[in-house]
């Protein structure tokens, strides 16, 4: 019998309390809002309403708007928080898994490489002579130093990522002495462009004028007679 009445006191009391709580802070806020609020928006609205009972229904119902507002967004960060934590815990059990792991790690990098403003893993866009002399590549320069590379090679090189057609995340990385590689105007992303088109789309190329498509075709010819 006893079990049975502390049971539902204790019941009573987890439906109860949020609900005290929760009227308590409502009324909180909407107390301090209107300490704070009420004579300045008073003044705002008595240009327009000259009746004194409708002037404070209107003022306080506009305080009761302002708090349902602050609740949604405190809502919407807390929402923006849990779903950040969620993410989180998921790249924490990704990062334990030992076959996914180097799978995940990879396609984040390329991610941040294609997406990040802040950091991103492409420095800038070049041309190299890939894979032989004579013949140019786009690449992006991932890292300026060369550390134990260069060390050891004896020369100034730079780290480059050079992307393959038409999927630039794989590749090839190579280590390219600084004085052979050749610095380009485009933008990373205007050099991610190219390449995934095959060099079909060209920064700068003027794709309007026939006159310049006419004039780049004869050179073509030219140089393959």
């Amino acid at each position: 019998m006893w079990r049975k009445l502390r049971a539902y006191f204790f019941t009573g009391l987890l439906i109860i309390v949020p609900s005290v709580i929760t009227f308590w802070v409502l009324y909180f806020i909407i107390a301090k809002l209107n300490f704070l609020l009420l004579e300045p928006l008073t003044k705002i609205f008595g240009a327009w309403i000259p009746d004194r009972i409708y002037l404070e229904i209107l003022t306080k119902l506009v305080i009761v708007i302002i708090v349902a507002a602050l609740l949604v967004l405190i809502g919407f960060a807390g929402k923006v928080i849990v779903i950040r934590r969620i993410f989180r815990w998921g790249e924490r059990v990704l990062y334990k898994v030992p076959i996914i792991s180097p799978i995940y790690k990879s396609i984040r990098d390329m991610s941040n490489a294609f997406f990040s403003e802040k950091n991103p893993i492409f420095k800038r866009t070049v041309l190299i002579e890939y894979p032989r002399n004579g013949i140019y590549s786009i690449g992006f320069v991932t890292s300026e130093a060369g550390g134990e590379p260069g060390r050891k090679a004896g020369k100034d090189v730079v780290n480059v990522f050079v992307p393959t057609s038409p999927t630039p995340g794989s590749g090839f990385f190579v280590i390219v002495p600084r004085d052979q590689v050749i610095q380009l105007d485009m933008s990373v992303t205007d050099g991610i462009k190219m390449v995934i088109s095959g060099g079909a789309v060209v920064p700068g190329l003027n794709y309007g004028n026939t006159k310049d498509r006419s004039d780049t075709v004869k050179k073509e010819g030219l140089q393959g007679n």
